[in-house]
């Protein structure tokens, strides 16, 4: 009896959090080890430790990106590797879901094509700059009609998200900041500050929701 009981969590969880986790997974070590590849190679570029990790960075939040926006234009498939309870959900947050997918990969874009710029990369300066710089701007605008769109609960995450991410910049951006000052660690590249803003948000955005039990099963 208590198999019986436990068996539909085993599969809920199976289904909910195993599965698109191994997905999620291989999408991401795939785009991964593509942008290694490519930087690796030398074609488009020669590049140090601070543009790759940029990259790579910026290469999640277009995996991500692409997955929201999956999930909101296809729901039936969303249903089966994002955490709700059924596509109607998804259906139902068609708006804030494709808004937000759209704001991380523009976000991506802009953080892969600074990575990108010469004199190191490919891209030139100037381009570089409209893409990178547009791409931030424009991301925060749609970020700002992502919000008014969401209902209380969200946009109470989005807040707490908000104070976390300062929390996290404060402590960690600072504490390297302080560190390099005193002279007992290196001084961060500005792509390595940008690549840990970017990091500093998805940590405080899973904080966040972790402790709202958001990541159980649905």
């Amino acid at each position: 009896m208590i198999m019986e009981d436990k068996s539909p969590q085993t599969q809920r969880f199976i289904r909910k959090i195993i599965l698109p986790a191994l997905i999620g997974g291989v999408v991401g070590f795939a785009a991964a080890s593509g942008v290694l590849s490519v930087m690796d190679s030398k074609t488009i570029g020669t590049f140090d430790e601070s543009a790759v990790v940029a990259a790579l960075v910026g290469s999640l939040y277009l995996v991500i990106g692409a997955g929201v926006w999956v999930g909101a234009l296809r729901p039936k498939v969303g249903a089966h590797f994002l955490n709700v309870e059924d596509a109607d959900e998804l259906r139902e947050q068609k708006k804030v879901l494709t808004l937000s997918g759209a704001a991380m990969a523009l976000w991506g874009v802009s953080l892969v094509a600074l990575a990108l710029a010469a004199p190191a990369g490919v891209l030139p300066q100037a381009a570089a700059l409209t893409i990178g710089a547009g791409g931030l701007v424009l991301g925060g605008v749609i970020s700002v009609s992502v919000y008014r769109a969401c209902d209380e609960l969200m946009r109470a995450i989005n807040l707490e998200a908000g104070a976390i991410s300062y929390g996290l910049v404060m402590l960690i951006a600072g504490g390297w900041a302080m560190l390099a000052h005193l002279g007992y660690a290196g001084a961060p590249k500005p792509l390595d500050l940008l690549s840990l803003l970017y990091v500093l948000v998805l940590v405080a955005s899973f904080i966040v929701i972790g402790k709202r039990g958001m990541l159980a099963p649905r």
